[in-house]
């Protein structure tokens, strides 16, 4: 009896151990800037405002409660912000000492912070591994959290001008909070992100029934059917899905970033996107046309989507809506 008495406690008394070790582990993430800010008290206020976000989410998956950050490491929107994730999903960090690069924001907005790794834990299996980037004030403050796009460098990474290089920033900056504005179910910012007669080309694939005539049946057996949708059907329709998915993520994969040739603010941006929902996934291209006059508020004028595969086969790029298909008179 005592013996067994004695496997019970040193089981108990194990389980308390890997438990204690897991709470500790989760509820010390910190930053270290290892390079792109050499100013001491901001470098350091950057790295206390992050650090301070991760212990609060750690903290409230433990507890089960909502993140609590104070207002000296976080803005009111970056407060909103996390907020929208967390009811999506609560998210932890698990990495104790997290070694990043500061990153500048263009036209002296402020800082970044890229490569975060946390779980998101209302994610399937598979899924709940992400990354999240941090954009904070010049004052060192988060402002912003998104999911990122996995070319960053990439897509910075050939010979541009310096303007060019700061426009991509923008782009990558916009394009990565348009895919979390569908994660966080942020209506808003999607309603400012589309202008008002944008085209949006929505669409899905059909099978079709085979047809007992010989001849037929070597016809294709899907059909590609597309809608044009105004601005507001399309938000209602989102509006619908975010009330009624469970679970929804957004993923960019092969982003392909291209400046109009004639007009210089306007990009188009080409990407696939896999989409995960409750009762509902998806793979396709997707292209935005957006327009950068309004480099606070940039407007997308044109997307579209298409499958990835079409009757047994992968769209070639050229057979994917591009920037040169649609005429730019939509814009102001």
């Amino acid at each position: 009896m005592k013996k067994n008495y004695r496997l019970f406690l040193l089981l108990i008394l194990s389980l308390s151990a890997v438990f204690f070790t897991a709470t500790a582990q989760l509820e010390n993430s910190r930053l270290i800037i290892t390079s792109g800010i050499d100013y001491g008290n901001l470098k350091q206020t950057i790295e206390n405002s992050v650090s301070q976000m991760l212990y609060g989410c750690n903290e409230a998956v433990i507890n089960g409660k909502s993140p609590s950050v104070s207002k000296e490491a976080i803005t009111a929107d970056g407060r909103r912000v996390l907020g929208a994730l967390w009811r999506t999903s609560p998210m932890s960090c698990s990495v104790s000492t997290l070694e990043r690069v500061c990153v500048l924001r263009p036209n002296d907005s402020g800082f970044q912070i890229r490569n975060i790794p946390v779980t998101m834990h209302n994610a399937p299996e598979g899924q709940q591994y992400q990354e999240i980037v941090i954009n904070l004030t010049n004052e060192g403050k988060v402002d912003d959290i998104f999911i990122p796009i996995h070319q960053y460098s990439d897509i910075l990474s050939n010979d541009l001008k310096v303007a060019d290089f700061n426009r991509r920033q923008m782009v990558i900056d916009f394009v990565e909070n348009f895919r979390t504005a569908y994660n966080r179910r942020d209506i808003n910012f999607l309603e400012n992100a589309f202008s008002d007669n944008a085209l949006i080309i929505t669409g899905k694939v059909i099978k079709q029934k085979p047809n007992s005539d010989q001849v037929l049946k070597s016809l294709p057996q899907e059909k590609i059917v597309y809608q044009n949708k105004t601005k507001k059907e399309y938000l209602d329709g989102l509006k619908s899905i975010f009330k009624n998915k469970k679970y929804l993520n957004v993923e960019f994969e092969e982003v392909i970033v291209l400046q109009h040739e004639t007009y210089e603010e306007v990009y188009g941006v080409t990407l696939l996107q896999r989409w995960y929902s409750t009762g509902y996934n998806d793979v396709g291209y997707v292209f935005l046309m957006i327009d950068f006059k309004n480099e606070w508020q940039p407007e997308i004028h044109v997307r579209t989507w298409q499958p990835e595969i079409y009757d047994g086969r992968k769209l070639r790029r050229d057979e994917v809506f591009q920037i040169y298909d649609f005429a730019l008179n939509r814009i102001n």
